[in-house]
């Protein structure tokens, strides 16, 4: 009688985040998949730690490992068991993603330098930003989390702008919403970005702490890499744009941003925009 073998497929990943492979280098991983998307499916470690595996063209993040598209990720399910380490990702027995040759994508954003000054146009555009809609909320749920929203963002840019403790308003906008980013996550995250980019980092590591105990695991992930300046792909191209301060370009990059998720780029814009237009920091709008 023959012995029949089978063959996994073996794909090559194109990039993986720094600190991702770093992670593997350090301690390998062993976990399952939790949630399969049509571009992404995202894998959780026993010990808390959150792979993204995804098609590409979607963005880099600190945690993703970018690969092209092949039938065989269809064959992907849910709590499927994963190994991971430095050289490879085996998800169950169907699909062996080779680590090798990948491109690593380091996801620490520049910071802003301390003469940066925000011009009148750029201030305008994201003026425009720094409320949420109210069309988008169409029933008495969707209105609940918005008005919780308001709340919440008024009280952290209170007590960020005056460093007062932090606590209340963390954990109450935290996990507020649905989906795998929460809305009143997306809009800390948008707030962590605007800090970061300023060199105000003095409540990042509390924001990501606070907010990852009450949230979804995927949240959480972005979250504690915001803390460390880890940010995806789209914030580098939105933080890009503001810097260089080209209205055209800002419009543009703002269209793009606002198109991730059902309402995550929104509602982190607004946490982004609010903060860096209220509170200022070291920027100071000029005329032109």
């Amino acid at each position: 009688m023959e012995n029949s073998v089978n063959v996994i497929p073996i794909l090559k990943a194109r990039y993986i985040g720094k600190p991702l492979l770093h992670s593997l280098t350090k301690n390998s991983f062993t976990g399952s998949v939790v949630g399969i998307y049509q571009d992404f499916c995202n894998i959780l470690g026993n010990d808390g730690r959150m792979i993204t595996i995804a098609i590409s063209p979607m963005g880099k993040s600190p945690f993703s490992v970018l690969i092209e598209w092949q039938d065989s990720f269809m064959s992907i399910v849910a709590k499927m068991n994963v190994q991971a380490d430095q050289y490879g990702i085996k998800v169950g027995d169907v699909i062996f993603i080779n680590l090798g040759n990948a491109e690593t994508w380091v996801p620490k954003m520049p910071q802003f330098p301390r003469t940066f000054r925000l011009k009148a146009p750029s201030a305008e555009l994201l003026f425009d930003y720094t409320h949420w809609l109210e069309p988008t909320f169409y029933n008495s749920s969707n209105k609940y989390v918005r008005d919780k929203l308001m709340s919440g963002a008024k009280e952290l840019q209170h007590a960020l702008v005056n460093r007062h403790p932090i606590k209340r308003a963390v954990t109450y906008l935290a996990g507020l919403g649905s989906g795998l980013t929460p809305s009143g996550d997306d809009y800390l995250l948008g707030v962590m970005a605007s800090l970061w980019l300023t060199k105000n980092t003095h409540f990042l590591d509390e924001i990501a702490w606070l907010s990852s105990q009450k949230t979804t695991s995927l949240s959480a992930a972005y979250l504690m890499a915001a803390s460390k300046g880890d940010f995806a792909e789209c914030w580098h191209d939105l933080a890009q744009a503001v810097l260089y301060q080209d209205p055209k370009a800002l419009r543009d990059s703002i269209s793009e941003f606002i198109q991730i998720g059902a309402s995550s780029g929104r509602d982190a814009l607004v946490g982004f925009s609010r903060h860096i237009l209220e509170s200022r920091f070291s920027l100071n709008v000029v005329q032109n």
